[in-house]
């Protein structure tokens, strides 16, 4: 498995955010590693630490949100609610049937999931907050 590559295409252009997605890129690459990948309990501490993650990224990344007037930040937030419910109940399906779902998976299902938000949600809120008009964030 090849791990996730950050790059600038990545980027939000705020730089707490961006560093709360090189962690979760981080976390999500250590099911490409062999050692953890074919090890079921190190696939579900993996899993654990992405959820409690990411729950405190989407809360720091809502407020930057609210304080730059994002137009559809109840939509993001939406978003991120079934985003986190998406990988709770993964988690639960791997704790229930960890010897029948390969690592492979868990690393395919993660890194989709992550590029996905990233890619095509949270960057178009770093565009909104890049912009001429945009409210300035803390």
């Amino acid at each position: 498995m090849e791990p996730i590559q950050w790059s600038r295409w990545m980027s939000v252009g705020i730089d707490d955010l961006d560093e709360d997605h090189r962690v979760i890129v981080g976390i999500v690459n250590k099911l490409a590693e062999d050692g953890s990948r074919n090890n079921p309990d190190v696939i579900e501490a993996i899993l654990d630490e992405l959820i409690t993650y990411t729950k405190r990224h989407f809360a720091a990344e809502e407020a930057h949100m609210e304080r730059a007037g994002y137009p559809t930040f109840a939509a993001h937030k939406a978003l991120h609610d079934g985003l986190t419910r998406q990988v709770e109940a993964y988690r639960e399906r791997f704790h229930a049937q960890r010897d029948q779902i390969p690592g492979d998976e868990v690393f395919g299902f993660c890194s989709d999931w992550l590029g996905k938000h990233i890619l095509r949600e949270d960057t178009r809120f770093g565009e909104y907050a890049a912009g001429p008009t945009a409210p300035s964030t803390p």
